[in-house]
């Protein structure tokens, strides 16, 4: 489209108003130019600061036991047989003190560490009667005999946990040099020259190993900070202007709808590009001309070609960044409304890019179709020296094919003129089901800022507790507060009905079949990102932990959540949604709303899956037994594996993947469990839009 004048006047206006407003100025100009000299700066203090620190600091030592004498002689000859190359000697960092009661005296936090010395028969001794803890690897062991060296300290206390640190590693240290040196005195049989010296050497160039520290978190600071800067003046083009009643006034004007929405879309992708360049512009200044000395995983050299092609990279993501503002502002009735919508938008931008800071993510891979994800990682590889310049050119592609869907979508958007206007209907001022129809998207979005706000400010330790407040009473009381709020009729709205009878042999033929299915989607997400074999054992020990007998994890892990979370989910939300989409988008919006309130990235795939699942078998029996019966008996299922509870299926065959065939196989059989719902179905009601005429 040519720059018309009313496009012209429209983009004028918007920047004036920006440039009047000193809280939008602040966040859409002087925080972007600020930020990353900042980062970078106060990155390089604080690292030469905490290696200060760390030379400088000394801990206070007191050794008990009956082998006193063994411990106080290693400790003096610390400093003699330090390894080479290990700096500062270490006997300076330790303060000894003698003290007669230790163990009280690090409770006081009078010292730092407490070394408990003991012989052989005073170690197995107490741990038979308790007073001992034998450590990781448990009496009797391979060093039955051996004197005990055991450190004790309280990880609570930064002092205290760095001390038993310190102290550990140079013991072990000393440990390495008598070893060595006992074996000479005795006459070490096997020849030096046969004697292999093991050494890890990083071949890789510096400039890599900076450029991929830096690419790991680029896009995302970029992204939120041209979201943040982008929605200040986003949320007032429109939704402000509909609060106002001055986008009433622009309407009558002579421009052209789409002039005016053209002019309001250029005037935040200029603040969106304003903000990238300056971030660009100050990677080159402070790193490419070198006025900020940065040391450590940040010594990157970005010259002016590599700040260029920066630039063009990003450009992609300005307009989709800009398209997705200015949409959610059309959507949004009021300013407040639009801020509210802001968090979920702006999580939606920065998840993939923060891709690039996932392991094992390549551009030659799946990401490459995910836009924003494959700029993060093509900006990653720019960064380290690594172009592949195909890759590249598709990734760029594939952003500007989303953000120009989303550009055509804002403008279709103002054709719409309820949408437009922000006009309220009369279910809106008489309150009620429909009412709360247009309004369940916003109570939504609050229980998931409840949801948030509760996992990650009130952490409780013990999963029972977890599993019956953060999930039990979150959920179990969302359906309550709805149902009195807005005065629906409860049976209608959690759909609490009785299904046919042939229903059920469908939900248990489904129930280990889904399973496969979500696995066969676990496994089709971890070939784009892979997920750390770390981070999915320590998911499994979080949510099944040995402590907790298996039948209290049948109620907390599988029954609360099998109940609460449906009476939400394939309740409420189900049912104030039922109107605004037809069957098959219902199920798919239902269950992407379940997977966002899993908060981990890998998780949320396959819990949406299961949610549309869910959802789809709601919609054809018109009932929330099923699908509550089919949520338990899913996660029951996923608690008997990881105990090795399941005939032919442990913990192990699971963390490993259970095969594409296996995958294939389920996929079928969940289709003939669908088939035999589909056959005894009773669907949901009024499921649709309404019909006109």
């Amino acid at each position: 489209m040519r720059l018309t004048v009313p496009i012209r006047a429209v983009f004028g206006l918007e920047i004036r108003t920006l440039l009047r407003d000193p809280r939008t100025l602040l966040i859409s100009v002087v925080l972007p130019i600020v930020l990353i000299p900042a980062i970078l700066i106060a990155g390089d203090w604080i690292e030469s600061r905490e290696a200060r620190a760390t030379e400088a600091l000394s801990f206070r030592v007191a050794v008990e036991g009956d082998r006193v004498d063994l411990a106080r002689a290693l400790l003096l000859r610390v400093g003699d047989e330090t390894p080479p190359g290990a700096g500062r000697d270490p006997t300076s960092r330790f303060q000894f003190v003698d003290l007669e009661e230790p163990g009280e005296a690090l409770a006081d936090a009078r010292i730092d560490v407490v070394l408990h010395a003991m012989d052989y028969g005073t170690w197995m001794r107490g741990v038979e009667d308790g007073s001992v803890d034998p450590g990781p690897g448990g009496p009797p062991g391979e060093f039955d005999g051996a004197p005990r060296l055991q450190i004790l300290f309280h990880s609570d206390r930064t002092s205290s946990r760095e001390g038993a640190q310190a102290l550990r590693r140079h013991l072990l240290d000393i440990r390495e040099v008598r070893r060595d040196s006992i074996l000479l005195a005795a006459g070490f049989p096997v020849p030096t020259d046969e004697v292999l010296v093991v050494e890890s050497v990083n071949v890789a160039p510096p400039e890599a190993m900076e450029g991929a520290q830096l690419g790991r978190f680029l896009t995302l600071i970029l992204l939120g900070l041209m979201t943040l800067g982008g929605s200040a003046i986003a949320t007032d083009t429109l939704a402000g202007e509909k609060e106002r009643g001055t986008l009433n006034t622009l309407l009558t004007s002579a421009a052209r709808r789409q002039e005016i929405i053209t002019g309001k879309l250029l005037a935040i992708m200029a603040v969106a590009f304003a903000i990238a360049l300056i971030q660009i512009l100050n990677l080159w200044l402070f790193l490419g001309l070198g006025i900020v000395d940065v040391g450590g995983a940040l010594a990157v050299r970005i010259p002016p070609e590599a700040a260029l092609l920066l630039l063009v990279l990003y450009l992609p993501a300005v307009a989709l960044v800009s398209g997705v503002l200015l949409l959610t502002s059309a959507y949004a009735r009021s300013y407040k409304e639009a801020q509210l919508y802001l968090t979920p938008v702006l999580l939606a931008l920065v998840l993939p890019a923060a891709v690039p800071m996932l392991p094992g993510i390549s551009l030659q891979s799946a990401i490459l179709l995910v836009p924003i994800a494959n700029l993060g990682v093509a900006v990653r590889d720019l960064l380290m020296g690594d172009i592949h310049i195909p890759s590249v050119m598709t990734a760029w592609a594939v952003t500007a094919l989303a953000a120009t869907w989303v550009t055509r979508r804002c403008v279709l958007a103002i054709q719409d003129e309820n949408l437009l206007l922000g006009d309220r209907s009369q279910e809106e001022h008489t309150g009620g089901e429909g009412l709360f129809r247009k309004q369940v998207l916003v109570w939504v979005l609050v229980l998931w800022g409840v949801k948030i706000l509760w996992d990650f400010n009130i952490p409780v330790q013990d999963l029972r507790w977890a599993s019956l407040l953060g999930v039990g009473l979150v959920f179990g009381l969302f359906p309550l507060v709805v149902i009195r709020r807005f005065r629906l009729e409860p049976r209608r709205a959690l759909a609490l009905r009785m299904p046919h009878p042939g229903v059920w042999a469908g939900v248990l033929l489904g129930v280990p079949a889904g399973i496969l299915t979500v696995l066969g989607v676990f496994q089709l997400v971890d070939t784009v990102v892979p997920v750390p074999t770390e981070m999915m054992e320590s998911l499994g020990q979080a949510l099944t932990p040995e402590a907790i007998p298996v039948w209290q994890l049948l109620i907390f892990v599988a029954l609360v959540p099998g109940i609460t979370e449906e009476l939400t989910f394939r309740g409420v939300v189900l049912y104030g949604l039922r109107r605004r989409f037809g069957p098959v988008a219902l199920a798919l919006v239902v269950g992407l709303i379940f997977g966002i309130f899993h908060f981990s990235l890998f998780r949320i795939p396959t819990t949406a899956t299961l949610g549309v699942i869910l959802t789809a078998v709601t919609l054809l029996t018109g009932s929330i037994l099923p699908a509550m019966v089919w949520h338990t008996l899913n996660n029951a299922a996923a608690v008997l594996a990881s105990r090795d509870m399941l005939p032919g299926i442990d913990s192990e065959w699971l963390a490993e993947g259970v095969g594409w065939g296996w995958s294939v196989s389920g996929l079928v059989a969940l289709g003939v469990a669908f088939a035999v719902i589909w056959r005894f179905r009773t669907p949901y009601p009024e499921v649709g839009p309404p019909r006109v005429g």
